[in-house]
């Protein structure tokens, strides 16, 4: 088990939070040491299988919120499982490191809900601006980080962005990715996809690796058709103190 003082989210949320990685190992009477943690907010991660644990963090007054999975993708066929349609789209959208300038309107789109299926935005406790700002707030610490922020581009309008950075082991972690609000159902989130693989691959990145929230169908949907495969899984459970 793994106690993390994740003090990134009293600047994003406004509370002081904790968050639990258990593993395989741990077992019930491990639990007893989060019991009464000294924070507002806490987030455990389970493997999948441990119903054990799931019980006893639901005694504790942990609440399940969405289930995330890992997901790969080993670089090779890129957009051979696009139907044609798709294909046809891909060949017309270019992207690129995105500006201050347009760093500034992504905020104005994170503000607007364009991302609304992951536990803070559907936890009742916090409110869209909460959300919105918690990615803000990641976004800008991958930035310091190294990572890089980019726009998707169709017919010279700007439809999406992913923010993506690659290890000392050449494998691309895309963090965040997302289409702007007057394309939220215009069908282009697996070429967004399939944009930051190719990215990817012009860094000479070996592989893309991403997370993704089962409350988000259509994204699992899209990252599929795209090529990833699930690799892994977690339970996501939530405690307001």
């Amino acid at each position: 088990m793994k106690i993390i003082d994740a003090t990134w989210e009293k600047r994003n949320l406004g509370v002081a939070a904790v968050e639990i990685d258990l593993d395989t190992s741990d077992t019930v009477a491990d639990l007893e040491s989060i019991r009464d943690l000294d924070c507002e907010y806490s987030v455990a991660r389970v493997p999948t299988g441990c119903v054990d644990l799931m019980f006893e963090l639901e005694d504790m007054g942990y609440r399940y919120i969405e289930t995330m999975l890992s997901i790969q993708h080993d670089h090779k066929n890129i957009g051979m499982s696009l139907n044609s349609v798709a294909k046809r789209v891909m060949d017309c959208i270019t992207y690129a490191e995105m500006s201050e300038v347009e760093l500034i309107e992504l905020r104005i789109q994170l503000k607007s809900g364009i991302i609304s299926t992951d536990r803070v935005f559907l936890d009742p406790a916090f409110c869209l601006y909460k959300s919105a700002n918690r990615y803000i707030g990641w976004i800008s610490d991958i930035l310091a980080q190294g990572g890089r922020a980019y726009k998707s581009v169709l017919g010279e309008k700007v439809f999406g962005f992913f923010v993506s950075g690659i290890d000392v082991h050449r494998v691309n972690h895309v963090y965040i990715l997302g289409t702007y609000k007057d394309y939220e159902n215009a069908g282009l989130g697996v070429c967004l996809i399939n944009a930051s693989i190719r990215q990817a691959c012009e860094f000479e990145a070996t592989k893309s690796v991403s997370d993704i929230s089962t409350n988000n169908i259509s994204a699992i949907r899209a990252n599929l058709a795209a090529g990833y495969q699930i690799t892994s899984a977690r339970y996501i459970y939530v405690r307001h103190n």
